[in-house]
């Protein structure tokens, strides 16, 4: 839950649209994965924000920055989630 992760994340998301891997594909796996091991008090959040940044990429042409913006969201409420969790 860094800018050097969030890099991390961009370059593997960049590698999987370079080799012609649709976006929607890509968020629905993400999500799918997220979701097997999330807390069920924070899946209804990722699934809204899932839905919202889906929406984004069907309407814009920058897919990348739609992706990165998701991942983005889930670092910060995952982070939210533990500190919640933890205090």
């Amino acid at each position: 839950q860094s800018p050097q992760r969030l890099m991390a994340a961009r370059e593997k998301l960049y590698e999987l649209l370079i080799n012609c891997i649709p976006a929607q594909v890509i968020l629905k796996t993400l999500v799918m994965e997220l979701l097997n091991s999330l807390d069920d008090s924070i899946k209804g959040e990722v699934i809204t924000w899932a839905a919202f940044y889906e929406h984004r990429i069907s309407l814009g042409s920058k897919e990348i920055f739609h992706l990165e913006a998701f991942i983005a969201k889930f670092m910060a409420i995952y982070k939210k989630y533990l500190a919640d969790l933890f205090a």
